[in-house]
């Protein structure tokens, strides 16, 4: 089973605008409200998939209530701690040039009794869990080193945790060996403090992460598509273009085929074609942590993967 978290989930709220001009009334044009918060999305592309995950985390007032809802119409399985704060709003605005400008909320305040309840709910499931994914950011009060707690809880498991966060949540983290991480290059320069301009500073940040505790490494490239490395090679994936319609999402529908594609037991190239191909089918919809199956499958014979070079271990 694929167990996914998402601490700070949110209803994510989309609304399409000609242009946006500051201090003038905005007339929208479309609008969407959606399920939303980094970890729901790999969750809902997961179950598109065919698989049958499990998303967890925290919700709390009428916003949770109304994830909850989503959820169940999507017949997702779920197993959240309930919160006495409310879980937040994010706004993304689109303009007339497919332009994003998001509006992401801090989310609630998590206490020590929230964290003892999260703790016997995960425990729970823990036996049935093959993947844990981790997305997105932390909720306010949560430790900085909660996710290195949870890789640890997955060495000691066998569990191969996927992590895709950012910051000193990641930095941390990194010691407690993550099956798989997805940096983008802002990320890894935030993290490392180097420069990642050129396709050899990322494999060698790539490398550089390796060192510091993850297995696989996943630098993401946007529309140049993506650099991969682990202990048996550097792969380049380069990506078909598309006239995108809504990349937010993209990212985790990414982490989505990932996680499908190692419970599987794909092999490297199969699994970054399928990676990619979610990634690019999310954005060719408005929706967020949506895929269509078909175009999937399409797309994977388009995405070209290229190993670079070994590594020696």
């Amino acid at each position: 089973m694929i167990t996914v978290l998402t601490f700070n989930p949110s209803i994510d709220r989309m609304y399409k605008v000609s242009k946006i001009n500051i201090g003038e009334v905005q007339r929208v044009i479309d609008t969407n409200s959606t399920a939303g918060g980094k970890g729901i999305n790999v969750t809902k592309v997961c179950k598109i998939l065919g698989e049958e995950p499990l998303a967890m985390g925290f919700l709390g007032g009428f916003n949770g209530e109304y994830i909850r809802n989503e959820l169940n119409r999507l017949e997702i399985k779920s197993k959240f701690t309930s919160i006495k704060q409310e879980t937040r709003n994010c706004l993304n605005i689109i303009d007339e040039n497919s332009n994003s400008t998001e509006f992401l909320e801090k989310g609630p305040v998590i206490d020590a009794e929230d964290l003892t309840n999260f703790e016997a709910d995960l425990e729970s499931v823990l036996d049935k869990t093959k993947i844990l994914v981790a997305s997105g950011s932390y909720c306010q009060n949560m430790p900085i080193d909660y996710y290195k707690i949870i890789g640890e809880i997955c060495e000691k498991r066998d569990i191969k945790f996927i992590l895709d966060t950012s910051g000193d949540g990641l930095k941390v983290a990194l010691e407690s060996k993550p099956y798989l991480i997805k940096p983008n290059a802002d990320e890894i320069k935030q993290l490392l403090n180097i420069n990642v301009e050129s396709q050899e500073e990322i494999i060698s940040a790539g490398k550089e992460l390796l060192k510091m505790g993850a297995k696989n490494v996943c630098i993401s490239l946007g529309k140049n598509g993506m650099i991969y490395i682990n202990n048996d090679g550097v792969y380049e994936v380069k990506v078909p273009k598309i006239d995108t319609v809504n990349s937010v999402g993209s990212g985790d529908s990414t982490i989505a085929g990932f996680s499908v594609g190692i419970l599987r037991g794909y092999d490297t190239i199969e699994l970054l074609k399928l990676a990619n191909a979610c990634g690019i089918s999310n954005a060719l919809h408005i929706e967020t942590g949506f895929v269509k199956l078909d175009e999937v499958e399409k797309l994977s014979e388009k995405v070209q993967v290229k190993k670079l070079e070994c590594i020696a271990n």
